[in-house]
């Protein structure tokens, strides 16, 4: 299946499919935000990164078809036509960013965002969703006893699809029990972040030291919906954002929310923490003439991108897959 699909973005890349969407970007005054997670060669079937030569290539095509700035500057964007405007952001803090994305990135003069969780820089750990891919892949369990007593059956083979389920389920669960529950499973299995490693206070330094801007993730990638203590929301929220000021002497304007998570209580603690821009995973372009005409907190839709084809991310980047679903819920 994953071959005729590979085959299918192939050819539809090959014969230029993308032109007329990124005219409809363009027609519509639309910009286009990127999120990236991992890029990197490592090997991870349950969620693999962006490999390198992808991210390059991928890269190389947007540079020359897409008008690329910095997020921060939304607002200021020149009123002329051309093609499309672009953003590039990333989340979670990884090290291959600064290792593999940052080299990529600075030949070509693309700037992006990276968006950290204070927490997880502190303890050199990811986020859950990584350490639970790790614990799968090394599970021999086939049932597993999920932290609200109810019971998870791991089918074979333990693929993309069976840990995207199982995201399903635990994103249901309170985090604090979630979290006891995935350090116990982790500690079990002996399972090591060794090749998961998050960047350092120094590298992050190093991210604004060479004009790329670090954004808030959170303070420790905690599902936000599901926040309604005003306590905690300063801590995810505000406190997230004075770590990153006391870090790098620079407050961040740009709060990601994990997963594109969220509720109406902490977009009012977003807004009231001092950001001025929130990105979502809304998988569409943002419209310019919208953010244009905004006074107050400025909520982005994201698209999600990093897969292996980067023929098919061209065609996600151009905004592809948003039409076509459009086309099929009319």
């Amino acid at each position: 299946m994953q071959i005729l699909r590979n085959l299918f973005f192939d050819i539809a890349y090959q014969t230029g499919v993308s032109q007329p969407f990124r005219r409809i970007l363009a027609k519509n005054n639309d910009l286009v935000i990127l999120t990236f997670h991992r890029v990197s060669d490592d090997v991870d079937k349950l969620w693999p990164p962006m490999p390198i030569t992808a991210f390059r290539a991928l890269m190389e095509k947007l540079v020359k078809t897409f008008r690329i700035i910095d997020i921060n500057n939304v607002t200021t964007l020149p009123d002329s036509s051309g093609p499309p405007f672009l953003a590039v952001t990333f989340d979670d803090g990884y090290s291959d960013f600064i290792d593999n994305a940052v080299p990529i990135l600075l030949d070509l003069g693309i700037p992006a965002c990276q968006s950290v969780c204070p927490f997880l820089i502190d303890r050199r750990t990811p986020p859950w969703t990584q350490v639970l891919s790790l614990c799968l892949t090394s599970l021999e369990e086939k049932d597993l006893k999920l932290p609200d007593g109810t019971n998870f059956e791991i089918s074979e083979p333990v693929d993309e699809k069976v840990f995207l389920e199982l995201c399903d389920r635990l994103y249901l669960i309170d985090d604090e029990a979630r979290s006891a529950w995935l350090d116990n499973l982790a500690a079990t299995l002996q399972v090591t972040y060794d090749l998961y490693s998050m960047m350092t206070w120094d590298d992050i330094r190093s991210c604004i030291q060479n004009g790329f801007s670090i954004g808030s993730h959170s303070y420790s990638h905690r599902n936000l919906s599901k926040v309604e203590e005003s306590e905690l929301l300063e801590t995810e929220i505000t406190l997230s954002r004075q770590r990153i000021l006391e870090e790098t002497g620079i407050a961040p304007s740009v709060f990601s929310f994990p997963n594109g998570l969220y509720n109406d209580n902490s977009l009012k603690v977003v807004e009231k923490s001092g950001y001025s821009i929130a990105l979502l995973c809304d998988e569409k372009p943002a419209n310019l003439d919208i953010i244009n005409d905004s006074d107050g907190l400025l909520c982005l839709p994201r698209i999600d991108i990093g897969r292996a084809n980067w023929k098919e991310e061209v065609l996600r980047s151009s905004g592809f897959h948003y039409q076509i679903k459009r086309i099929r819920e009319s």
